[in-house]
């Protein structure tokens, strides 16, 4: 167990050190090909780290070395958008309301920062909502009120953006499977939802090979539970 832990941590040294070295060659006398490639290269190295995640801690790494990518590029958006993306699942993952409060915090700043570079685009507009479903989960009784009509617009709007996009039809289903139905929710409005999310997955083509993949497996999961 000690030689485990004693190697993982070493790789994550090996990986930041790796980044580190990359992010000092990119601004400096490179061709717009050869900055594209270093830029896949780093991107994909941190998103490894962000999807084999198993702690908070793997999950910091990438949401630093995103953070870190995106302050060295400057003109993209989707290292702000991950480093968000891990904000989130970190805030999920803690117990203390404060700590969990400073982490969406901080991906609202990134998210804002993407959306900066990358106006009127689905896949930020999806974030957003996503952001506020993880504010509201803190308190949900409090901060469902305050909330949950702006997260559902986030929703809404991305999915005027692009209609094509799953993830827009996704986190409305399960918003509405979250909210009780005298509330407005309930299994009868998430599950049309959810399904679409399911068929739009099916059709879905990538841009790039970075671009946002993910939430398919919740999306199958949550309809299950949704038909029982």
């Amino acid at each position: 167990m000690v030689m485990y832990v004693y190697n993982l941590k070493k790789q994550i040294i090996m990986k930041k050190i790796s980044i580190f070295h990359l992010l000092m060659i990119i601004p400096v006398g490179l061709c717009s090909q050869e900055q594209d490639l270093k830029y896949l290269e780093l991107m994909k190295e941190t998103m490894i780290i962000m999807d084999t995640a198993t702690t908070t801690g793997h999950l910091q790494v990438a949401a630093n070395q995103f953070e870190r990518i995106g302050d060295a590029i400057q003109t993209k958006w989707l290292p702000f958008y991950y480093s968000a993306y891990c904000y989130v699942q970190i805030s999920h993952k803690v117990k203390a309301d404060n700590v969990r409060d400073l982490n969406i915090e901080k991906a609202e700043e990134l998210i804002s920062r993407a959306d900066q570079l990358s106006p009127e685009n689905s896949e930020i507009w999806v974030m957003k909502g996503f952001i506020l479903q993880a504010k509201m989960s803190v308190d949900v009784m409090t901060r469902g009120l305050v909330f949950n009509n702006k997260c559902l617009e986030a929703f809404r709007k991305a999915r005027e953006l692009d209609p094509e996009n799953p993830r827009s039809y996704l986190w409305e289903g399960v918003n509405f499977f979250n909210t009780p139905a005298f509330m407005g929710g309930g299994k009868e409005k998430a599950l049309p939802l959810l399904e679409k999310a399911i068929e739009k997955f099916e059709t879905f083509h990538l841009q790039d090979s970075i671009s946002p993949d993910w939430g398919r497996e919740y999306g199958l999961m949550m309809l299950l539970k949704c038909k029982n």
